[in-house]
């Protein structure tokens, strides 16, 4: 009845010191492989900017995302579903920048914000082949290109290559804006508070 367990000791102090040195140790490695990483979206980048025909497992799911846009803004009507491949395959990797933003990880958000270029990329290539439509599509020869319809009915088509400039343009800061942000990130990590 009055027996008590035998009393617990919290632990030896030398154990609690060894773990602040293995914490400050994989902080240095975790720093190391994001500054390594931020290296690859730049590489990367520089290759997705210089060779708009470079194709990687990213661009299988894009155009994934691309193609569920057309169903997501089916319920527009068609100007929406057919500009809406486009505009969900630049919303998704938007949405997640901002919910790393929001949650304020900010590292998660800036090398995202490379998707988000990839994107712009994309679309800047199909929206420059509007004249052209060189492009494979998916549909096969009877499938209509996004871009030709809606520049067509927009009186643009002659205007394709401009409007493709422009995004390609805002495909290239949405690169340089993940590198820098990554570094800034990186770099206010690495400051005492």
């Amino acid at each position: 009845m009055g027996m008590l367990p035998p009393r617990r000791s919290s632990g030896n102090i030398e154990v609690v010191s060894a773990g602040a040195d293995a914490d400050a140790n994989g902080g240095v490695l975790r720093t190391r492989l994001r500054i390594a990483f931020l290296v690859l979206i730049a590489i990367y980048g520089v290759v997705r900017v210089t060779n708009a025909e470079h194709w990687d497992p990213l661009d299988d799911l894009n155009l994934a995302v691309h193609e569920a846009g057309h169903l997501v803004f089916s319920a527009f009507g068609e100007t929406l579903t057919i500009l809406g491949g486009s505009l969900f395959q630049v919303i998704v990797p938007a949405v997640f920048v901002g919910y790393f933003a929001r949650t304020r990880q900010r590292y998660a958000a800036s090398v995202t914000m490379a998707w988000v270029g990839v994107n712009l990329l994309n679309v800047s290539r199909y929206i420059g082949d509007a004249r052209a439509q060189q492009l494979p599509l998916l549909g096969g020869e009877d499938s209509i290109h996004d871009w030709w319809y809606l520049l067509i009915n927009w009186d643009l088509l002659p205007r394709d290559l401009v409007i493709a400039r422009w995004v390609h343009f805002f495909g290239v800061v949405a690169f340089i804006t993940a590198i820098l942000a990554g570094s800034m990130t990186l770099r206010a990590s690495g400051r005492p508070k």
